[in-house]
């Protein structure tokens, strides 16, 4: 995968779409990338959304130019304030613990809260809102490190089955009569 730091700018390509929305790719590609581990002091917030600490210096001055570049519309609300940056979770992400085994939990308020993280993050599309504009960023996947009880509240953690071409992949259940 990427890391933030292998992004050529100069390469992004920006297909503008109706109403000054634009989606972002490069090499026809969804514009994917590792940003730099940090904290997630508070978890997955109630709009399905999380803040990852950033404190790398260098990344924060290139996250500046990369929002200027791909979303030059004014006023714009930028998705890293106060050291933190904003991201969006949803059922898609995919989630690993910190030996990189696939687990599954439901997504809710909370998740993540103390937790430090790696995210590939997907910048597809800007969005006006509420009178801004800004850039939707979306974890794609996610890898926690520390306590796997930092992901229950109060279920525990699925397994993600591997599916593959001709094997059954039924779950033994209780038949309907």
């Amino acid at each position: 995968m990427v890391l933030w730091t292998d992004v050529d700018k100069n390469f992004i390509e920006i297909t503008t779409g109706g109403k000054d929305k634009s989606r972002f790719t490069i090499d026809g590609k969804t514009l994917r990338f590792q940003i730099p581990r940090g904290m997630c002091n508070w978890g997955v917030s109630q709009y399905k959304s999380f803040n990852v600490e950033v404190t790398n210096p260098y990344f924060i001055s290139w996250w500046a130019d990369l929002e200027r570049r791909i979303c030059p519309q004014e006023p714009f609300k930028s998705n890293l304030q106060n050291g933190s940056l904003r991201i969006k979770i949803d059922d898609a992400t995919y989630i690993f613990d910190e030996n990189s085994k696939q687990v599954s939990p439901e997504v809710r308020e909370g998740l993540f809260r103390g937790q430090e993280l790696s995210c590939l993050v997907d910048v597809e599309a800007n969005y006006f809102f509420n009178g801004n504009w800004g850039l939707i960023v979306r974890a794609y996947q996610v890898r926690f490190y520390g306590a796997e009880q930092a992901l229950t509240v109060s279920e525990p953690i699925v397994e993600t089955p591997v599916l593959q071409k001709g094997v059954c992949a039924f779950l033994e259940t209780e038949s309907a009569s």
